[in-house]
């Protein structure tokens, strides 16, 4: 008779495979935290620029109008820009209409952009029609025939926000994840422009608002946390945001008021 032998893993052996394969697991996981964590932030990345076009581009509209005057028949078989047009504010200096009127947030914080325009229409009731198609404030909804079409910009709850002139008369959240809207705002030096603040504007008595020709914008946004790796920020004023997980973005945009020189 005879007798087989047996063989099999001594507790060596298993030790080391079940450390191996433990190893392999730590490894699997930091890779698909790391490729999640990497994921979110390229989502947040994304959603970020978006959220700035989308906000630049509401703005730029409204900017590339302020201050438009519609044209108005005169005595005499003449034809004039709208002369009972006037803006957001009267400069006594000039006797101009302002176009464009903000004011700093308190203890560097968002500021607020208001700009106006003329009616295109001074009657008519057909909000459809081609003369009345474009008085529309920045959410987009008409104004009343008569009446300057607003669009007033600022800062609330992390969102940035509009208040219109249009048949709402409310304030609406254009992009959230806002955690500042800084404008500077440039006047003719020379050859060039020199930006300013509304404060230091707002120091002249007048202030020139009426002089105003571009405008300076920045957006500071902030994704969501992630408790990923990450640096300071500089924001929108020179200053240092420290890293808390959420990914940041600061954007620059300078805009030209088209119809600063009526």
């Amino acid at each position: 008779m005879t007798t087989s032998r047996q063989s099999g893993v001594s507790l060596v052996e298993l030790m080391v495979a079940l450390a191996v394969g433990l190893m392999v697991v730590i490894a699997a996981m930091g890779s698909l935290v790391y490729t999640r964590t990497a994921s979110r932030l390229m989502g947040d990345s994304t959603r970020l620029q978006q959220d700035a076009a989308t906000a630049f581009r509401v703005i730029g509209q409204v900017v590339r109008q302020a201050g438009a005057r519609r044209l108005v028949d005169m005595p005499g078989s003449t034809v004039s820009f709208n002369p009972q047009y006037e803006g957001i504010d009267v400069n006594t200096n000039t006797w101009q209409p302002a176009a464009v009127k903000g004011a700093d947030g308190a203890l560097n914080g968002p500021d607020t952009l208001a700009l106006a325009r003329d009616h295109t229409l001074a009657s008519g009731p057909d909000k459809k029609s081609p003369l009345n198609i474009d008085n529309v404030d920045c959410l987009g909804q008409p104004t009343a025939p008569g009446q300057n079409v607003t669009s007033t910009f600022s800062v609330d709850a992390s969102q940035l926000k509009c208040k219109g002139s249009g048949s709402s008369d409310d304030t609406y959240g254009l992009i959230a994840g806002v955690e500042d809207f800084q404008v500077w705002y440039g006047l003719r030096e020379g050859a060039g422009l020199r930006y300013t603040t509304a404060t230091a504007l707002n120091q002249f008595s007048p202030a020139p608002w009426d002089q105003v020709e571009a405008l300076r914008v920045c957006l500071r946004l902030a994704g969501e946390l992630t408790n990923g790796p990450g640096a300071a920020t500089v924001g929108c004023q020179g200053e240092t945001i420290q890293n808390d997980g959420r990914l940041r973005r600061v954007f620059f945009r300078v805009f030209k008021l088209r119809n600063a020189s009526l």
